[in-house]
């Protein structure tokens, strides 16, 4: 089973976002220890004596919260290094998807929310049927982080595996409904957030510095990139 953990970037209903962002990483279940050991070893590595720190992005880069009293070279350092881990990572057990969405006066709100979770499940889907058409046949699950919108995801989730996507139909998730967690105990939907503000800054603003880390770890197929979508405002896709 592949296990893929969702989390966003970007505010949905904030004129002054002009991207909302739904990304994650799809790990294969026997990979998920490894990697939530080895954020806790970079931890460890930087910080140690701590109990477990909820590593998130933007109040890592920005020194809010607990990160107010860490100096910004070690806590970019650490930020660099979330993405590290992630392009370490055995790709056969651990692939990227992510959605870039542009809002624009007929999408924003909810229902660019709703197309982000749509593209993440017809793409997490097209990654499973093609390793079923390989012979390794695996099973998907998603897990959202807790935040605005993650109870309205259980409902658009159950009605894309009943209707289909417009990439596809659903036939290689385990259940209809995704679950949800705390992001702050969880190290996979730290991961999954950091995935979600590379793509932010990215596409937001021009700044590839975290995404360029990761940008070979999306799911691809024959040279083509699959896992990564931008949906501009004119409906053209980079």
């Amino acid at each position: 089973m592949y296990v893929l953990y969702l989390d966003e970037s970007g505010n949905e209903s904030d004129p002054s976002d002009r991207h909302f962002v739904l990304a994650g990483v799809a790990v294969f279940e026997r990979q998920i220890h490894y990697l939530s050991e080895a954020v806790d070893d970079l931890q460890n590595k930087h910080l140690p004596g701590y109990e477990p720190i909820p590593m998130h992005a933007s109040p890592m880069r920005k020194g809010k919260d607990f990160w107010r009293k860490v100096p910004q070279t070690k806590r970019l350092e650490m930020v660099r290094a979330m993405g590290s881990v992630l392009s370490a990572a055995d790709k056969r057990g651990c692939v990227l998807f992510a959605v870039a969405v542009e809002k624009s006066a007929v999408l924003h709100g909810e229902d660019a929310v709703q197309l982000a979770v749509e593209e993440i499940c017809g793409r997490f889907n097209m990654f499973l049927s093609r390793l079923h058409r390989e012979g390794n046949t695996q099973r998907g699950f998603l897990v959202f982080a807790e935040g605005r919108f993650h109870q309205r995801a259980r409902t658009w989730v159950r009605t894309f595996r009943r209707r289909g996507t417009k990439i596809g139909a659903i036939r290689n998730f385990a259940e209809d409904l995704p679950y949800s967690a705390s992001a702050n105990d969880s190290r996979m939907l730290q991961l999954a957030d950091h995935v979600a503000h590379a793509v932010f800054l990215k596409f937001e603003r021009g700044d590839g510095t975290l995404f360029d880390e990761i940008r070979n770890c999306f799911d691809q197929h024959d040279g083509r990139v699959h896992g990564l979508k931008h949906v501009r405002s004119d409906d053209t896709v980079a």
